[in-house]
């Protein structure tokens, strides 16, 4: 029998989610440390993920072509078939997508996944306007220094762009790249990435941007990530500090400041009013 671990390994998004320090980093308990001292880079997390379920998968070993035959079985035996799935396999195993940063050049090998970020808006402010909290005593901020940080989630998308020379090879990366990103959910999300959405569909081929040849689809990753920026702290010197604020008898009447006075019942006499 299999341990644990070596069945988490098996699944998609599995290598990432055991091997890679970053997929449980974040959010390892409420408010830690990494959640407010960091900014969530997911391109590089979502190239980890492709990148390392490709090179598994596309191992010149026995145990890669089972798990690929197992993986691909699952997406294409009830629709086109055993022996289909078999060339898909063979094919994947033979030229096994690369993986670029960017839309892809001329000297990019085919069939490719490019990941770009499409949109990037701030959104909601986590905490209370921007500030998202403070280093305490005894934990590790990054720069060693103790800070306060402000910061605001950022609901951005990144679209995976999957390019191939024949239609049928671009069709089966796209639903593999799917499973794949839609298995490694749950370590994304315990990297920083929060509310994972997936959607996608086919582009239409524009002669100036595609070969005639080139085959492409796209699937969108929504989600949002944290982004902070540190301010140190100063030491305040309480005797020159002063609260300020809006209080009753600040309040403009009329274009006269003051004038209203709460009204106090005085058991067994007259209000004070």
């Amino acid at each position: 029998m299999t341990n644990r671990k070596e069945r988490l390994l098996r699944n998609l998004g599995g290598t990432f989610e055991q091997t890679d320090e970053r997929a449980t980093q974040f959010f390892s308990g409420p408010m830690q440390t990494e959640m407010r001292t960091s900014v969530v880079m997911a391109e590089r997390l979502l190239l980890a993920v492709l990148r390392s379920e490709v090179d598994r998968l596309a191992a010149d070993t026995d145990e890669a072509r089972a798990e690929l035959n197992r993986i691909f079985g699952h997406i294409f035996d009830p629709t086109i078939g055993a022996n289909e799935r078999a060339s898909f396999a063979t094919d994947f195993q033979r030229r096994p997508p690369t993986t670029v940063l960017g839309y892809p050049r001329t000297t990019t090998e085919m069939p490719c996944f490019a990941l770009t970020l499409e949109s990037d808006e701030e959104g909601e402010s986590p905490i209370l306007g921007k500030y998202v909290g403070q280093t305490l005593d005894g934990e590790d901020p990054p720069g060693g220094e103790d800070a306060e940080y402000e910061g605001a989630f950022f609901d951005q998308v990144y679209g995976i762009y999957v390019y191939a020379q024949h239609p049928d090879v671009c069709a089966y990366l796209y639903q593999f790249c799917k499973l794949l990103l839609f298995g490694a959910r749950q370590a994304l999300e315990a990297a920083g990435l929060i509310d994972l959405t997936y959607s996608g569909g086919e582009l239409t081929p524009e002669e100036m941007y595609l070969p005639e040849d080139l085959y492409a689809r796209v699937l969108r990753v929504r989600a949002k990530t944290m982004m902070t920026i540190p301010r140190l702290l100063l030491h305040r010197d309480g005797s020159r500090l002063r609260v300020t604020g809006i209080f009753m008898k600040d309040v403009v009447v009329d274009g006269v400041r003051g004038g209203v006075t709460p009204y106090v019942e005085v058991p067994g006499g007259e209000s004070d009013d």
